[in-house]
């Protein structure tokens, strides 16, 4: 505890050197991250408290880093449930990268995003394959099964070959010479009896059977719990 105090001794004589919007708190310069990192003339070693943050931050002769640096890293990915961008965290909502303040826009493009954050608005996070870049947008969310997507099964059918039947004429057939015994003989109907016709008659029918479908989509979202995407890009 001696050696701490030691320090944070050394720290607010030359923190008071600068110049900071915010009233000190507990005799330290304090303001905003914004307002802290756009201090001008900032002097090495010089510490101040962020108020939105509610951290310490100290100037190490180039850039402000935070007293108890985080272990996050440009382009860390998290989920959460904030609903807006907060402590370095940008929500991954599809935003040109010109409505970002400089630091998160220069990180943004170091991370190859030139023009904009993806979207990861009802997407899941994937690892790429060989052919796909980090950032690439893919899936759907919801699918039309087509015939392609039909196992390649034969469906085959007949309908029975039965259909033997006769039907009675109310008449005998006669055979015989009509005028003489050189004429052909002829077949007629006689004034009586009966005859059937042949039972010849079997045959096929072509059957077609409705799916009853409506192309009605598939949903293709496993269960879920719905939370922010963010990405770390830093104050």
């Amino acid at each position: 505890m001696r050696i701490v105090f030691i320090i944070i001794i050394a720290y607010c004589s030359t923190g008071f050197s600068q110049v900071f919007p915010g009233t000190p708190v507990s005799g330290f310069p304090s303001g905003t991250t914004t307002e802290i990192t756009n201090t001008p003339n900032a002097v090495e070693a010089t510490i101040a408290y962020s108020t939105n943050e509610r951290m310490f931050y100290y100037y190490n002769g180039s850039a402000w880093v935070p007293f108890f640096n985080s272990s996050h890293n440009l382009g860390d990915i998290k989920y959460g449930i904030q609903p807006n961008d907060h402590n370095g965290w940008y929500l991954l909502d599809g935003r040109n990268i010109s409505t970002l303040s400089t630091n998160p826009r220069a990180a943004a493009v170091s991370l190859g995003f030139t023009s904009t954050l993806p979207n990861a608005t009802n997407r899941v996070l994937k690892h790429p394959n060989s052919g796909e870049n980090v950032g690439d947008l893919g899936g759907q969310e919801s699918i039309s099964l087509s015939r392609a997507n039909l196992p390649n099964v034969n469906f085959t059918g007949s309908t029975s070959t039965n259909g033997n039947h006769s039907h009675t004429i109310g008449r005998r057939t006669r055979t015989e010479r009509i005028v003489n015994r050189f004429d052909d003989n002829r077949t007629y109907f006689g004034n009586s009896g009966t005859t059937n016709t042949s039972t010849s008659g079997n045959h096929n029918h072509t059957v077609t059977v409705s799916s009853g479908g409506s192309n009605q989509p598939i949903e293709t979202y496993q269960p879920y719990l719905v939370v922010n995407t963010f990405i770390y890009l830093g104050n």
